[in-house]
């Protein structure tokens, strides 16, 4: 049983191609952010062609992200897959920035719930030749903001890009991805995206949402295989009833959480998105948590030790079960929206 199998025929030949061309690169050794940007373009895909981008949908930005969790990448590329998906291409800032995001060559991050304000610079300020903006404030749980070289900053529900910010790496229990605390005291920046914090926290919930089912479905998938070849009273832990019945709760509860979190990047530019992507992280982040935790006891004595990867697998379905909003903050933002209704 290979898990998430069921869903191949979702999907286009060439949408297949792409996530098995990701899978294979990601189990090679000596792979490298150079390689990933420039061998296989995967922060130019939800890029539009006019801005250096391939001009595909965040659909297939989402199976590249599913490889990257279930491969535990340690590399910045949800963050700038996010950022890119996040900035308004009609923004003279953004238009310029983008052609760098999407070639790898700038790292970008998002602050976000950030609480930092905005205020215009005295008459004639600019930077880059443009009326720049300053920025007071502090900005926590900054994903991938320790190697970030630009960061896309809300304030007063607008995104800013600014350079400037005093970067302070801060230890999690995840150590395959950074986070960082952003300092901003009259920083220069410039604006990204008008009213356009709450489209960029649903793009993170929906791409936290894709990188999260990878991350269960390898858990899964190791746990089964596992369980497949060690034998006990002369025949495999598998033929066992209550492991069976166990490992059958979790494989269904990854089937929902990859239904959800595919549909809701399949509506990306609808009002819809606005609801589908905090519901996909609720259920994703919350399936691979659980998976991850029930992985660890069903592969018994290995399941404990440093050396197998299970531990990682539950830190990172960890740290994605908290950012950008943890259960009960994501519960009452959809309860609101309901009855907003």
């Amino acid at each position: 049983m290979e898990i998430g199998a069921a869903f191949a025929g979702e999907f286009t030949p060439e949408q297949l191609a792409l996530r098995d061309s990701v899978r294979a690169f990601l189990a090679s050794p000596g792979y490298s952010w150079a390689r990933l940007t420039g061998e296989l373009g995967l922060t130019a895909l939800a890029i539009a062609e006019e801005h250096g981008g391939f001009g595909a949908t965040p659909v297939e930005a989402g199976l590249a992200l599913e490889e990257a969790g279930a491969a535990l990448l340690s590399a910045p590329l949800l963050s700038t897959t996010a950022a890119a998906l996040a900035l308004d291409p009609f923004e003279p800032a953004a238009a310029e920035l983008l052609p760098a995001l999407a070639e790898g060559s700038t790292v970008a991050a998002l602050a976000l719930g950030s609480g930092v304000e905005a205020r215009p610079a005295a008459p004639g300020t600019v930077q880059d030749g443009r009326p720049a903006h300053l920025l007071d404030g502090r900005a926590e749980h900054v994903l991938d903001g320790d190697t970030a070289g630009v960061f896309i900053v809300e304030a007063g529900g607008d995104l800013y890009a600014t350079d400037a910010a005093v970067v302070q790496p801060v230890p999690t229990i995840d150590d395959t991805r950074g986070q960082a605390t952003l300092t901003l005291t009259a920083t220069p920046a410039r604006r990204v995206a008008r009213a356009g914090a709450a489209h960029a926290l649903a793009v993170m919930h929906a791409l936290l949402a894709a990188e999260s089912i990878g991350v269960a479905r390898a858990s899964l998938q190791s746990t089964v295989d596992h369980l497949r070849s060690r034998h006990q009273f002369g025949v495999p832990l598998a033929s066992f009833q209550a492991l069976r019945h166990r490992v059958a709760d979790l494989y269904v509860m990854h089937e929902q959480a990859t239904s959800t979190a595919r549909y809701a990047l399949r509506t990306f530019g609808t009002p819809e998105f606005a609801t589908a992507a905090p519901l996909a992280k609720l259920t994703a982040t919350e399936a691979a948590w659980t998976i991850t935790r029930e992985s660890i006891q069903l592969l018994g004595g290995i399941g404990f030790t440093w050396e197998h990867p299970a531990h990682r697998y539950l830190k990172r379905a960890t740290t994605n079960h908290l950012l950008f909003g943890a259960p009960p903050t994501l519960r009452r933002q959809l309860l609101l929206h309901a009855l907003a209704q």
